[in-house]
């Protein structure tokens, strides 16, 4: 067994890249081993719960949460319980997209509430109502034609360009904090989305219920950065577009004849948003950061 006090075990590298890669492909494996054909819906969450436990690693289970990042794995936690009260026995077809959205959508808002407060309520309930629209469009990404060959791994794919611009944009506000929170969820959402592209028939299948943690997850990362006071809301909602994007070219022709490389063209075209949102985060002029008490990278501790 490796000593704990190794470096590169605390190396951020480690752990918002190779810790929540590792831990999301064998909590997938796992569950696809353990439960078995029967329960094949289970499969996927595996992916969120390898991001959980990467969290209980890095930043760790804090309670009381001192700061805003440190809400964070306990969200992605209560997400992850709200899958489950979603998930249903196996099936001949998918299931419809709405009981998870609806429980995503009550996690969110308590979780929206936790970060915000209740003392104004205009800009919480900005937030909800955000929130949910974006989780339907992740949601009902995953029923677009001719996503299924693919087990709908064009969702996964959206939702990782989501992520990984909401890494950008945390880079961009001075808060690496953020951007490797991001990274880790970035890094979930793509080992969901490579499992059903790479390997469509072994049985994880990205599902409107395997997504909604990981979106309440990103959901929440946007708000953070949004508190920064040096993101744009503007660049948020262009990122959001990206989510969409499962759904611009699923009836054309080539996706009937070239049905394995539709996740690929949904991420390109996924990437013009995000693209577009970096831009206008980049050319705006921002306050340059000057310090904050929930990121530790904003003054080194010696």
């Amino acid at each position: 067994m490796l000593p704990v006090s190794w470096p590169f075990l605390h190396h951020p590298a480690f752990q918002s890249l190779l810790l929540p890669a590792l831990l999301c492909l064998l909590c997938t494996g796992a569950l696809r081993w353990w439960l078995g054909p029967a329960h094949r819906p289970w499969t996927p969450l595996g992916a969120s719960l390898g991001l959980a436990l990467a969290m209980l690693w890095w930043p760790g289970l804090v309670w009381p949460a001192a700061t805003q990042a440190q809400k964070l794995p306990w969200i992605v936690l209560f997400g992850l319980l709200a899958a489950a009260g979603a998930q249903r026995p196996a099936r001949a077809t998918a299931p419809s997209p709405r009981r998870p959205w609806l429980l995503a959508t009550i996690a969110w808002a308590a979780s929206a509430a936790w970060l915000l407060g209740l003392a104004a309520p205009l800009p919480l309930l900005t937030a909800v109502a955000g929130g949910a629209a974006v989780l339907a469009a992740s949601a009902w990404s995953t029923r677009a034609p001719n996503a299924e060959p693919t087990a709908a791994a064009g969702s996964a794919a959206a939702l990782a360009l989501v992520l990984l611009g909401l890494a950008v944009l945390a880079v961009a506000a001075g808060s690496l904090l953020l951007a490797q929170l991001a990274l880790m969820t970035t890094l979930a959402t793509a080992v969901l989305g490579l499992w059903a592209w790479w390997w469509p028939r072994s049985g994880p299948r990205v599902t409107a219920t395997s997504l909604m943690p990981l979106g309440i997850a990103a959901l929440a990362l946007a708000t953070l950065n949004l508190a920064t006071g040096r993101v744009h809301a503007g660049a948020l909602g262009l990122l959001a577009v990206s989510l969409t994007a499962p759904w611009w070219a699923a009836s054309a022709r080539w996706t009937g004849r070239f049905w394995r490389w539709r996740p690929a063209v949904v991420a390109l075209l996924a990437a013009l948003p995000v693209a577009v949102a970096l831009g206008w985060q980049l050319a705006a002029p921002t306050e340059a950061p000057t310090g904050d008490a929930d990121d530790p990278y904003y003054t080194p501790r010696w």
